[in-house]
């Protein structure tokens, strides 16, 4: 299988991540409704009801705060089916809004609205601040390297989805998509256990890649021909010293080569230089802003 198909099938598993799709369905569904629940339990809005406007019939509008890129509007727009309201897109996920821009206009009750609003804006807000920064990552890497997620997601296939919107890949969606043989494992092996694994490896015929610290593991690891090397911790200068002499090789023509670890918008520029085919970011999920938004009341209607 030539590389260019084994990153697109390994490293970005975007049609998985619809809700046409079952697995990807349930998650939305158990988030979105453990948010929703979380934040009304049995009782709603009471200020609302306090007040007597909760069965006003309303209008709101979410607008953008500031400029990025939208996502997460398929994932709303499955999730409000549910509820006896009206929504009406002005934006589709991957496009870019400005700021004060209308995102989507939701009718209905005021109590349903008001109850729904930050369960609207939290799927929103963090799925479009991922968008967002994987789109200005992409735009600074300027190479044909796929800019990848890690695990480290605090929404799972969401996170994973937002990342793909913003131009980037899935790598591995959970741990049983392939093999990645990690420090944490080789640190469990004794010399008789590595010796096992390295017989295993050999004869293995599946997709699989290892995780190298230094240059003397990547030439342990190299005969044993795994799908893909990931440079963990490398600094860049290392990456475009040691990858031209692998490629030099017949044997690593098909080998995928990541870089991963450390790596942020002040150095991913440098990463992208060095040819590697993969640059997996966990900024881009465990510590993303999220895009300011904001839903407002704009009438009653008649």
């Amino acid at each position: 299988m030539k590389k260019e198909h084994l990153i697109q099938t390994m490293y970005n598993q975007s049609p998985i991540l619809t809700v046409e799709k079952k697995m990807y369905r349930h998650q939305v569904d158990t988030l979105c409704s453990f948010f929703l629940t979380e934040d009304i339990r049995t009782r709603g809005d009471q200020a609302a009801g306090m007040l007597g406007v909760d069965r006003l019939p309303a209008l709101a509008s979410v607008r953008a705060k500031q400029e990025g890129v939208i996502a997460g509007m398929e994932e709303l727009s499955w999730f409000l089916r549910r509820f006896p309201v009206t929504l009406t897109l002005h934006k589709v996920d991957k496009a870019r809004v400005k700021k004060n821009e209308r995102i989507m206009t939701i009718k209905g009750l005021a109590q349903d609205i008001l109850q729904l609003e930050r369960t609207v804006l939290n799927i929103l807000q963090r799925m479009s601040g991922i968008a967002t920064m994987t789109d200005a990552l992409v735009q600074q890497m300027n190479s044909k390297a796929l800019l990848c997620s890690t695990r480290k997601t605090q929404w799972g296939l969401l996170d994973k989805k937002a990342v793909v919107i913003g131009g980037g890949g899935t790598h591995r969606l959970g741990l049983y998509d392939f093999p990645l043989v990690k420090d944490n494992h080789i640190t469990l092996m004794d010399e008789k256990r590595k010796y096992i694994l390295f017989e295993k490896l050999k004869k293995q015929k599946n997709f699989w890649e290892i995780e190298v610290k230094n240059k003397k593991q990547i030439f342990e690891f190299l005969p044993l021909m795994p799908g893909a090397i990931m440079f963990d911790n490398f600094k860049p200068n290392d990456i475009a010293a040691i990858l031209p002499q692998l490629k030099a090789q017949p044997r690593c023509k098909d080998i995928i080569f990541e870089a991963s670890g450390g790596i942020s918008e002040k150095n991913i520029s440098a990463y992208a230089m060095t040819g590697v085919d993969i640059i997996s970011v966990g900024a881009l999920t465990h510590s993303v802003k999220a895009l300011d938004m904001s839903l407002d009341i704009e009438g009653i209607e008649a």
